[in-house]
């Protein structure tokens, strides 16, 4: 086997979906000798199609119902570097966070008891103060 094999290997868990370069190197190295691994990486990196950072914002976008606590420790499990997961996350402001909180929050069946709702925002990785602001703010829009 050599490099070319690993480079079409990688290419084609990259059609699938997007990867980290850490969980595409740990699927190559089950198949494929470390050093044949890091130079297709490298290549793939070279060529464009291996970017932690395009990664961690489609990553996010793809999963606007969890809060920001949720998201990083989504991308770091798939081995995306803090600093890239700090510059991800810190692009969304406050409003977006609310806004995808009430969205979930509009989904739960169990959003009227008020301990439950925000526990389950919690668990999304809402922040406590944003879990409540959307609970009141949902609360309002139902009563109108």
């Amino acid at each position: 086997m050599g490099e070319s094999e690993a480079l079409a290997y990688a290419l084609k868990l990259l059609a699938r979906r997007g990867l980290s370069r850490w969980r595409l190197r740990e699927k190559l190295l089950g198949r494929f000798p470390e050093g044949e691994v890091e130079a297709a990486l490298a290549r793939l990196e070279a060529l464009g199609y291996l970017d932690d950072r395009a990664f961690a914002e489609s990553f996010v976008a793809a999963r606007r119902k969890f809060g920001p606590a949720k998201l990083r420790y989504l991308l770091r499990a798939q081995g995306v570097a803090e600093e890239v997961v700090a510059e991800v996350l810190g692009g969304m402001g406050e409003e977006e966070v609310l806004q995808a909180a009430m969205k979930a929050l509009r989904r739960y069946p169990r959003r009227h008891d008020q301990a439950k709702a925000v526990r389950f925002l919690q668990g999304r990785g809402f922040p406590l103060s944003v879990a409540l602001e959307a609970y009141r703010l949902v609360k309002k829009d139902e009563r109108r």
